[in-house]
């Protein structure tokens, strides 16, 4: 890239800030998704560490004291209950009692291999965790503990007569501990609590996620919309570009026509003077290729006088089909078709200048066909738009060459001189339409000029 090209500096800007903006949403909301992930194994590991100070907490209350009513479960579960504690059940070898509300069913006691370390069991249960802290069975003389057959009171310690059928009667003592065991271990338990601070760091994780997420689109957006207002602006540089570009044309193409107009003028005279005063032979032929020669350089003078003089236009309502009718003539009305259907009955139009872009294409499709093959044209409206269509039917555009060929001097003609399409798409730009080259699908090129409705 050369330094000081505005055009291709605003391209390569506004995609250089597009990717970047790209690379950095992703990178943030890539950061912030992982970061979220990790967040998720730490809340499992506040969870775990919520549930074994519960049940440290449970433990230290129930062995503060030998009285049975300290396992009360609607004490312990109102003692616990800023901590998260939503539900308490204790699986006492004679006892069932439970306080709250279990979203994850009923509570059964769930024992481990003899000898082996109490351990606890944790699951999710809708916004609640349910912990199951499982021992070792009891001795065989002590049954194990088991659900009531009807909903247990919140603080039956010691139970009523007959509300474990089976069981021992109320007034007799407890049998002792066996030997090995504690009397302060623990029962079963199942505890359901909710992971405050798990919550708490999920949801600000959430949070951070979604925040993220939503710089990274407002990055995208306003990328966007420097990404379209550089590429406007790089349409209008290259806009500004080709008219500074024209106009030192033009400046030039007008000196030099100038300068050419009247020398060539009197050459084409006396070469003709001289033609018609020598008699028939190699002399004579050699006068008239002279005045053929100035004839071509005469018509490239004309060119491009008429590529500088395209400066303004002066519209009114014409008929089209007048003015397309007007150019055939010109060029050569039996190999033109013209396709008037369509056709509107006025448009607003500088009916002289666009006369010169209409021959200039219908004559360059006469000279693209075969000798004696037809010129196809046609005249309608497209979407509040003037259409003027003119289809050859030679060997069409060459391909990538749709729009150089509208570029000054551009030919590929040997006879050319590659200021018919520029003028034309000049007068056609004035306007305030466009013009547009391309290969019909049946062979040939093809010419679209639209011409809107107003400017």
């Amino acid at each position: 890239m050369r330094l000081g090209d505005p055009v291709r500096l605003m391209r390569w800007s506004r995609w250089g800030i597009l990717i970047t903006a790209l690379l950095m949403g992703s990178g943030m909301v890539l950061s912030a998704w992982s970061s979220h992930s990790r967040v998720h194994e730490i809340a499992w590991t506040l969870i775990r560490g919520q549930g074994q100070l519960l049940i440290d907490a449970i433990r230290q209350s129930i062995h503060e004291t030998d009285n049975p009513h300290a396992r009360d479960p609607a004490k312990l579960l109102a003692l616990f209950q800023d901590q998260g504690l939503r539900y308490i059940a204790v699986l006492a070898p004679q006892d069932f009692a439970e306080a709250g509300t279990a979203l994850g069913g009923p509570a059964r006691a769930e024992f481990i291999a003899p000898g082996q370390e109490p351990e606890t069991r944790l699951t999710e249960v809708g916004s609640r965790i349910r912990m199951v802290v499982r021992v070792p069975p009891p001795p065989p003389h002590e049954p194990p503990p088991g659900p009531p057959p009807g909903p247990p009171p919140a603080n039956a310690f010691p139970p009523g007569p007959g509300a474990f059928p089976g069981g021992p009667p109320p007034s007799r003592a407890p049998p002792p501990p066996p030997p090995g065991r504690h009397p302060r271990d623990l029962p079963p338990l199942v505890l359901e609590f909710e992971p405050l601070m798990a919550r708490e760091l999920v949801s600000g994780s959430r949070r951070s996620v979604l925040i993220s997420g939503g710089v990274a689109f407002a990055l995208l957006l306003a990328a966007a919309v420097a990404f379209r207002w550089l590429k406007r602006r790089e349409a209008l540089e290259h806009h500004l570009a080709r008219e500074r570009h024209l106009a030192t044309l033009g400046e030039m193409s007008a000196v030099l026509a100038h300068e050419l107009r009247n020398p060539l003028a009197s050459l084409k005279g006396h070469a003709q003077l001289l033609a018609e005063a020598l008699p028939e032979g190699r002399s004579r032929t050699k006068a008239e290729r002279v005045v053929k020669e100035a004839l071509r350089l005469e018509d490239l003078t004309s060119s491009l006088l008429a590529f500088v003089r395209t400066g303004s236009i002066h519209r009114e309502q014409t008929d089209p089909v007048a003015i397309v009718r007007a150019a055939a003539e010109e060029v050569d009305p039996r190999r033109i078709e013209l396709d008037t259907l369509a056709a509107p009955t006025t448009w607003s139009l500088d009916g002289a200048r666009m006369q010169q872009v209409l021959s200039n294409l219908l004559r360059n499709a006469v000279q693209a066909s075969p000798v004696g093959a037809p010129v196809f044209a046609r005249i309608a409206t497209e979407e509040k738009a003037l259409l003027y269509e003119v289809r050859d039917v030679g060997t069409g555009i060459p391909a990538g060459q749709e729009a150089a060929i509208f570029e000054p001097f551009h030919t590929n003609r040997p006879l050319g001189n590659g200021l018919g399409l520029a003028v034309a798409r000049r007068v056609v730009e004035l306007h305030g339409g466009s013009i547009q080259a391309s290969n019909h699908p049946q062979g040939g090129a093809l010419f679209r000029v639209r011409i809107p409705l107003t400017a």
